[in-house]
């Protein structure tokens, strides 16, 4: 239902500031609960217009808007937070934002596609103190998502394609792959390409029939 979004984009956002205190990074960024309570309640009023046949038996959750960058923002209410995306169209990542309910953030991090998630993700606890740390593309350094760039250029690889997919895990073993899985021009069948994340070697180049 969203679109893919590069997270360059600059919204209004609520502003994030870190200030120190003993040493411990303190986020301040926060949510405004009443403004996404209000645009969950008015999103349910515009799906009841719309759709006046359906019976919306769950209580309000869900919303979403464009701002005035142009960037989709969706805002998910949970029994234990808030949950929400910032996409900007034609773009392959997004910004993830998950809110404990009194609108304090409890992380945050971005993602290609929905399908990995990349860069730096941070965990707080409810007074905004640092938890945790991780850089998720830390195993890919040696083959990144340039390379993944570089790659699809070559085999003529359309990122965009509904039918393309880009995915990256760690094995047993601790060894990090690209998993990359494309749709033949003929419509006939489809690639399958696994690649060492440690040195770029194509370690699988398979073809599969059928539908995805």
């Amino acid at each position: 239902m969203m679109s893919i979004l590069f997270t360059a984009c600059v919204t209004s956002t609520p502003k994030k500031s870190i200030s120190r205190k003993s040493r411990q990074k303190v986020c301040l960024e926060r949510l405004d609960t009443a403004d996404a309570n209000k645009r969950i309640l008015e999103y349910r009023k515009m799906e009841e217009a719309e759709f006046p046949d359906e019976q919306f038996m769950d209580p309000a959750s869900y919303c979403e808007y464009t701002d005035s960058m142009g960037c989709t923002i969706s805002i998910t209410k949970t029994v234990n937070g808030y949950v929400t995306t910032k996409q900007k169209k034609n773009s392959l990542f997004g910004e993830y934002r998950y809110y404990f309910l009194n609108g304090n953030l409890k992380e945050s991090g971005e993602y290609y596609f929905q399908d990995f998630h990349c860069g730096i993700w941070r965990a707080y606890d409810e007074k905004g103190n640092l938890l945790k740390e991780t850089d998720m593309d830390k195993p890919y350094k040696k083959y990144s998502w340039q390379n993944i760039l570089a790659f699809a250029k070559e085999r003529n690889i359309n990122l965009y394609d509904d039918q393309t997919t880009v995915d990256r895990y760690v094995d047993e073993s601790n060894i990090p792959h690209w998993y990359i899985t494309w749709k033949d021009k003929t419509e006939v069948y489809f690639h399958l390409v696994t690649i060492d994340a440690r040195n770029g070697d194509v370690i699988e180049d398979d073809i599969a029939y059928g539908k995805k």
